[in-house]
């Protein structure tokens, strides 16, 4: 278990000009998205919501991942990652500047040091899932969102994630919501995701199948030509849920995404709408990335 002290021990010597190089090229996806140029209209619960409360959705989870790593780490690295993570806490008018601070501070830590950080919170989390999963009687509750882009097609924002996949591409997927703490493509293809999804207090850890549609718990809509599916799954490979994430062409340019995550039915519903701001939140942020 990683310990405080043994951070410090095991961090010793590191200094900001050896974090500024871990640091390069890191975040700089979402870290300095300029102007967007995407025209998103976002639909929770087939209703359009202003798009100024997803970025309020965002500010709010940046204060609340900053304060978790820096309750943890504080004071370590000679007091740079403390102050470093005290400006998102004290200050997230600037979503684009604390973005780039939070990715800055999961590169100083590493992911490593992430899992044995979260190691408490991702044993209550499986055992909590498990619960919920065996109350839920193979019963399972969606989060629902739809994203429409103005620009850009299906097939190209495919290709995108995609790519990011197959490069395993870590500020890409990470960066993207500040609920995501390690998101990688493992070497036989799964990805291994560790977040806090909906409205949970701790941080899970699942994977998501992509190569058997089978398992899949979502069933998919016709009229989308493209999807991403898959089964997720806890490490001894019980189905825990699922996402269908399915995209379409619009008639007048640009593509529609219809973006589905499946829970056992038992988790409250604030959990299952908050998943609905998380999705919105990271996948808004993807295809701002995509359409840069």
């Amino acid at each position: 278990m990683l310990t405080r002290r043994s951070f410090i021990v095991r961090a010793a010597g590191v200094t900001a000009a050896t974090a500024a190089v871990a640091y390069a090229g890191a975040g700089t996806t979402f870290a300095d998205p300029g102007p967007s140029t995407t025209g998103l209209r976002t639909y929770i619960d087939g209703r359009l919501v202003d798009q100024n409360k997803v970025v309020e959705w965002e500010r709010r989870r940046l204060s609340v991942a900053a304060a978790r790593l820096r309750k943890d780490y504080v004071g370590v690295l000679t007091g740079e990652l403390d102050s470093l993570l005290a400006r998102v806490a004290v200050d997230v008018d600037d979503v684009s500047a604390a973005r780039a601070v939070l990715a800055q501070a999961r590169v100083l830590i590493g992911s490593d040091r992430l899992r044995e950080l979260l190691t408490g919170e991702l044993v209550a989390s499986e055992a909590a899932t498990r619960a919920t999963l065996t109350a839920s009687g193979g019963r399972w509750a969606m989060a629902t969102v739809e994203i429409v882009s103005d620009h850009g097609t299906a097939q190209g924002f495919i290709d995108a994630l995609d790519t990011a996949r197959v490069n395993n591409d870590h500020a890409f997927w990470v960066d993207a919501c500040p609920d995501h703490y390690i998101i990688a493509t493992l070497a036989d293809g799964r990805q291994e995701v560790v977040e806090v999804t909906g409205g949970a207090m701790f941080a899970s850890r699942f994977l998501i199948e992509y190569t058997d549609p089978a398992k899949g718990v979502v069933p998919a809509d016709p009229s989308y030509p493209y999807a991403v599916a898959g089964a997720a799954t806890l490490a001894d490979g019980e189905v825990i849920g699922g996402v269908c994430h399915q995209f379409r062409d619009e008639p007048g340019g640009g593509f529609r995404s219809q973006l589905e995550v499946a829970f056992p039915a038992a988790v409250p519903g604030l959990y299952i709408s908050e998943h609905q701001w998380h999705l919105a939140t990271e996948f808004g942020n993807w295809i701002e990335a995509y359409l840069r």
